[in-house]
């Protein structure tokens, strides 16, 4: 029962960041701009991303430090990642590993020149399908950084309290507005605390 209910969060979340980041992210214009500005080349894979250039072997795990992430679209040709004004040549990637986590992947690149980077994705089988860069796929789940966790109970105590005054004044906008940002971040950890549960039994 418990494994259904975890499947099915999964699911609604996947559905849910994905529609939502579509929107957002205005990708049918970032990739119709794209084509007009490489028109010969081919898109294997693409998607909304958060990335980071970083040292290397950092862990992947919750911090302050994506907050100020790149945002925007990663996208795999035949011979380059594309991200805004980073160019990755496939050629120059030393080691690809794709973990997959509940709701999404982050993609792990290192270089022959010792740059190191992360990208956040959502679930797209066509970053597993693809040939051209050559992964190493693992399961992964996320660690939380202690700034992340304090971070995480400031914002859902200030969503509990929205939500409280939105229960006192009657402001259906606030209720659903609390509602809706209470399940953005609680439903990630619930199902975190689900499969830890599901693990321990």
């Amino acid at each position: 029962m418990l494994s259904h209910i975890t499947d099915w969060l999964e699911q609604v979340l996947i559905g849910f960041s994905r529609a939502t980041c579509y929107v957002f992210y205005l990708v049918p214009f970032r990739l119709q701009k794209f084509r007009k500005q490489y028109p010969n080349v081919q898109i294997l894979a693409s998607g909304v991303t958060k990335a980071r250039k970083m040292k290397a072997d950092s862990p992947v795990q919750y911090e302050l430090e994506w907050v100020t992430s790149r945002r925007g679209m990663l996208i795999l040709t035949e011979s380059y990642l594309f991200c805004g004004d980073w160019e990755i040549l496939l050629d120059t990637v030393s080691e690809a590993v794709l973990l997959s986590l509940t709701g999404g992947y982050v993609l792990k690149i290192s270089t022959l020149a010792g740059d190191s980077y992360q990208f956040g994705l959502n679930k797209n089988l066509a970053w597993e399908t693809q040939s051209v860069l050559p992964l190493t796929t693992q399961q992964g789940s996320i660690a939380y950084s202690t700034q992340s966790l304090i971070l995480r109970a400031i914002v859902l105590m200030g969503i509990l309290w929205y939500l409280y005054q939105g229960i006192l004044t009657a402001s259906l906008a606030k209720i659903l507005l609390a509602l809706i940002a209470s399940a953005l971040i609680g439903v990630p950890l619930l199902l975190r605390i689900f499969q830890k549960l599901q693990q321990n039994s």
